[in-house]
C-alpha cells in the first residue's frame, strides 16, 4: 500500500522499499538457477540429423543464456540499492510529514487567533495591538508550512533524479551500454515514469542475447513494476 503523507499533502517518494527488494530476490534467484543449469550433452542412444539439429539448438540456446545469469545479478544488485535508497527517502519523507502536520496545526490556531482578534477589536479599538500580534504569528506559522513544503518538493526533486539514474542503468543492461553512475537532472522531467516503464521493460533488456530470447523469471517483472511507484 502506499504511504499517505497528509501533512504535506502529497507523496514526494514513490515506491515500495520491501516490493522492490522482493524484486532483487526475484532475480538473484534466477541468476543462481540459471548458473547451476547444466550445458547440453549428448545423448549416446541418439544420432544422425535429428540429434544433431537438437545439438544445435541446444548449443544456440546455451550461447544465448550465457550473459543473462551476470545481467540479473547486475539488476539484482541495482534494485537492493534503489531499496535502500528508498527506504533513507521514505523516513525523510516521513519526518517531513510529521513536521507538516505539526505546522498545519499550529497554522489553524494562529488564524483562529486572528480571527477571534478581528472580533475584539470590533468591540474595543484598544484590542488593535493583539491582532497586529496574531497576524504577525499567522504569517511566520505560514513561512514555517512553506519551509516544510519547499524541503518535500527539493526531495522530491531528488527521488525523480535517482529514479531516473536507477532506469538508466537498468536499461543498460544486456546491451553493452556503460551504467551511468551519476543522476542528470537535467533530463528529469517525467519523474517515475520513466522509471515505471523501466520496469515494465526490464524483463526483456536482461533477455538481450545475440541468438536466442528468453523469458524472465515468471512474477518478477510485474512485481517489480508495481514496486516502483509506477501507475
Amino acid at each position: 500500500m502506499a504511504a499517505e503523507f497528509r501533512g504535506l499533502g502529497f507523496d514526494p517518494v514513490p515506491g515500495r522499499p520491501d516490493a522492490v527488494s522482493e524484486a532483487a530476490r526475484h532475480y538473484a534467484a534466477a541468476a543462481a538457477q540459471l548458473g547451476e543449469t547444466p550445458s547440453p550433452g549428448e545423448i549416446p542412444e541418439w544420432a544422425g540429423r535429428s540429434a544433431q539439429a537438437l545439438a544445435d539448438r541446444a548449443a544456440r540456446a546455451a550461447t544465448g543464456l550465457a550473459a543473462v545469469p551476470e545481467a540479473l545479478r547486475s539488476a539484482a544488485a541495482i534494485l537492493d540499492d534503489w531499496a535502500g535508497t528508498l527506504v533513507a527517502h521514505h523516513r525523510r519523507a516521513e519526518d517531513l510529514d510529521r513536521r507538516a502536520t505539526a505546522t498545519r496545526r499550529a497554522l489553524t490556531a494562529a488564524q483562529d487567533d486572528v480571527g477571534q482578534a478581528e472580533t475584539e477589536v470590533q468591540f474595543s479599538p484598544a484590542a488593535q495591538p493583539n491582532l497586529t500580534a496574531a497576524r504577525t504569528r499567522l504569517a511566520a506559522r505560514q513561512d514555517d508550512l512553506d519551509r516544510v513544503l519547499a524541503e518535500a518538493r527539493e526531495l522530491e526533486r531528488a527521488h525523480a533524479a535517482e529514479a531516473a539514474r536507477v532506469a538508466d542503468r537498468l536499461r543498460a543492461l544486456g546491451d553493452g551500454a556503460p551504467l551511468p553512475s551519476t543522476p542528470d537532472f537535467a533530463g528529469v522531467t517525467t519523474h517515475l515514469e520513466t522509471f515505471s516503464a523501466a520496469g515494465r521493460e526490464l524483463g526483456v533488456n536482461v533477455a538481450k542475447t545475440p541468438v536466442v530470447p528468453v523469458t524472465p523469471p515468471p512474477g518478477a517483472v510485474g512485481a517489480f513494476a508495481a514496486a516502483l511507484g509506477g501507475r
